[in-house]
């Protein structure tokens, strides 16, 4: 004689106690269906379906401290690597033929000033006076000569950066900068001379400077 019960074949009784309710079972394989808790805290069933979407409308926002989004190949699997400061590095193929064209700086603006004067003093006078006009002015090299012995100094604002001193057999003296010295803006590089026997009325002085814009 049959029974009774009003259970569906989806349905499993547990034996009561503690945890105690109906669990939902798969009717083909006969075990439980897994649940699980979505973001919210809700329960819900884990099912194996697919879905097919025909519109819609994605918001996705993402938080630049916590998510990231990677460009890919598909083929390869590599990745495009960003750089801490954002950039990114790249290979650049320059074919003349196809009508490629790079773009290369002009040369470096050199810069040449001169100047004559007539010392008639026996304390140091200024012979020679330049102004930059640029931050990235550089002196590579400045050339004197005094038509007798003398004590020659340049300075830079007002602080003497460097002494030389021409002799009997040699009038010309040269401030060579192999380290190119820089002048900003504004900065004012001088020359002073001193005679070190004043035994005639004047003498001549020629100062000429070389250097660049970097």
């Amino acid at each position: 004689m049959g029974t009774n019960s009003n259970r569906s074949s989806g349905t499993q009784v547990t034996p009561k106690g503690f945890n105690q309710g109906n669990v939902l079972v798969d009717p083909n394989t006969g075990l439980p269906i897994d649940v699980v808790t979505d973001g919210s805290g809700v329960r819900r069933l884990a099912v194996d379906a697919s879905l097919d979407v025909g519109s819609a409308t994605l918001d996705i926002n993402l938080d630049v401290d916590n998510d990231g989004v990677h460009i890919g190949d598909l083929n390869t699997g590599d990745t495009l690597t960003i750089n801490p400061d954002g950039s990114i590095d790249a290979n650049v193929e320059v074919d003349a033929k196809d009508g490629d064209n790079i773009a290369i700086s002009s040369h470096t603006t050199s810069i040449f000033d001169e100047a004559a004067d007539v010392i008639a003093t026996a304390s140091f006078k200024q012979i020679y006076s330049y102004t930059s006009s640029d931050d990235d002015t550089r002196i590579t090299e400045i050339e004197c000569s005094v038509s007798t012995p003398s004590l020659i100094r340049l300075k830079v604002n007002g602080t003497i950066k460097r002494v030389l001193r021409s002799s009997p057999i040699e009038r010309n003296v040269n401030f060579n900068f192999t380290e190119h010295l820089p002048l900003d803006d504004g900065d004012v590089l001088t020359v002073e001379a001193k005679v070190e026997r004043f035994l005639f009325s004047s003498y001549d002085s020629f100062v000429s400077l070389q250097g660049y814009l970097a």
